[in-house]
């Protein structure tokens, strides 16, 4: 392997692992939810990852929100947006050929939206809703 293409791999190795410990910065209060606001890694901004014990974030416009709700067994999660125009779900939580995704969706303009998570599944109809405010910054 050239001299280069080891230089080329380290970089992209030391990018990935940077995103990785990067993580999300959060702070609690005392209602039990707490808010998220995205880092930003060199201009790359990393997702932010939410669940039942994380339900705001603050973030900028470009930045995608997942929400981990958990392994989905058989069904799926099903996200839904009060403001597409702010935040826009784009991918459900499903396992497919053993892989667990999750739903999620980007933050497209300044504003606030209320994503409601909600279970699917085939036997049990819906869970219960989960309620995530996304607040998006310029």
């Amino acid at each position: 392997m050239s001299i280069r293409r080891k230089a080329a791999l380290g970089i992209a190795v030391l990018s990935v692992i940077t995103l990785s410990v990067a993580g999300c910065s959060s702070s609690n209060d005392s209602s039990g939810s707490s808010t998220t606001t995205a880092p930003s890694t060199g201009g790359v901004v990393a997702p932010v990852i939410l669940n039942v014990n994380q339900t705001s974030a603050t973030v900028k416009v470009g930045t995608v929100v997942v929400f981990d709700m958990g392994e989905p067994n058989g069904g799926t999660f099903v996200a839904t947006s009060d403001n597409e125009k702010v935040f826009m779900v784009d991918s459900i939580g499903r396992t497919e050929k053993g892989t667990t995704y999750n739903a999620g969706g980007k933050a497209l303009a300044t504003g606030t939206a209320n994503v409601v998570v909600q279970f699917k599944g085939s036997a049990n109809g819906l869970g219960t809703p989960t309620t995530f405010t996304i607040t998006v910054n310029p």
